[in-house]
């Protein structure tokens, strides 16, 4: 606790007899006063001093995978994490920065609450290479940057990740948590389809001119960005997210043209029946589904059934927030939303992790 002293100024002239003799005059104060007096300063004295916010530093490194791409890892923690590691995976479109949004960052609210939290940015975005021909990036070779990732915390730190994806990153989080319970220790499927994303008609019927343009990859423009990400209040009937926050969420160093293919598979039933609805039911380890009711792209009932087809998670959780989209982490209620994030992570404990071995393959 940080006590400030008050001082109490007595202005005038001191008695000439006191002053000469090296005396302070006492103003007489009410026995009344005398006793709260005596009474604060007991309390202040016997109450914890207040603990020092934790200091959360940040580092950057780059991992190599299977294939030699180089992935950019951002990591921050306190100065001596003592909870398991969170492996954070982006959406399409985006990139590791999703997550250390200005006043808004899933990363410092976990850091500060124990946690070692590490962000990739998937091929292609960010910082991680970018390949000259983007039509070479598909949902499964970013499956593998994960990979790399998951395998190079659990081998640094001793411990398994929790991995948790938003959106397209979602499902990356659900091929490792169904691939290798050695590649997560639990799985966070936020904002995420159980068979592919749905498209408003507005935007799907741009698809067939997008696709014959020949064009490797897309930079959403803002005002399909809201519509597909944000939403409107039901209750204040203001958006979901305030002018300033979504001009930051629409600049280049939070959005980013990318992978035509990436954004194709996650709107394809055949992408998710070849490789993700047989994968949901052998996820084992503690999971997490969450959405927002104004969800565009999934939506309550949809998420429902990602819950619903869990049927192996030792200790699945589900959680609908009533007036949030898409993006619920970032808007304007995030201070609420949150929370889910450390309600759901305060379960696992530190433990050791193993060797890991494991590459996706088509």
């Amino acid at each position: 606790m940080t006590i400030r002293a008050s001082v109490i100024e007595f202005h005038g002239n001191l008695p000439r007899s006191d002053a000469q003799k090296g005396r302070i005059a006492m103003c007489r104060l009410p026995s009344h006063v005398l006793r709260f007096v005596a009474l604060a300063i007991f309390a202040m004295s016997i109450l914890p001093a207040r603990a020092q916010e934790p200091v959360v530093q940040s580092y950057v490194f780059y991992v190599p995978t299977v294939d030699k791409v180089s992935i950019h890892v951002h990591r921050k923690a306190g100065a001596e994490p003592k909870k398991v590691p969170v492996l954070l995976i982006h959406g399409w479109g985006g990139n590791g920065e999703t997550w250390d949004f200005p006043g808004r960052s899933v990363m410092d609210y976990l850091a500060v609450r124990g946690y070692d939290v590490y962000a990739l940015d998937l091929r292609g975005t960010g910082l991680s290479d970018h390949p000259t021909n983007y039509f070479t990036i598909d949902i499964i070779n970013r499956a593998n940057d994960a990979v790399a990732v998951a395998q190079y915390i659990a081998q640094k730190t001793g411990r398994v990740p929790v991995v948790m994806g938003w959106s397209q990153g979602g499902v990356i989080a659900g091929l490792l948590a169904a691939s290798d319970p050695r590649l997560a220790a639990g799985v966070g499927l936020l904002s995420v389809a159980p068979d592919g994303f749905s498209i408003p008609p507005d935007v799907a019927s741009q698809v067939p001119a997008i696709v014959a343009s020949g064009i490797d990859r897309l930079l959403l423009p803002p005002q399909i960005t809201f519509e597909l990400y944000f939403g409107t209040d039901p209750i204040t009937g203001q958006p979901t997210i305030s002018s300033d926050a979504f001009k930051i969420f629409v600049s280049p160093r939070f959005l980013e043209a990318d992978s035509l293919n990436a954004v194709l598979e996650g709107a394809s039933p055949n992408f998710f029946n070849a490789y993700l609805i047989s994968a949901w039911p052998k996820i084992r380890v503690p999971a997490l589904v969450v959405d927002g009711a104004l969800d565009v792209l999934v939506g309550p009932a949809r998420a429902q059934a990602l819950f619903d087809s869990l049927t192996a998670s030792a200790n699945k959780q589900f959680v609908i927030f009533p007036r949030n989209s898409h993006a619920w982490f970032l808007e304007d209620n995030y201070h609420a939303t949150v929370r889910v994030f450390d309600q759901f992570l305060s379960q696992f404990d530190a433990g050791p992790g193993g060797e890991l071995s494991h590459n996706f393959a088509k």
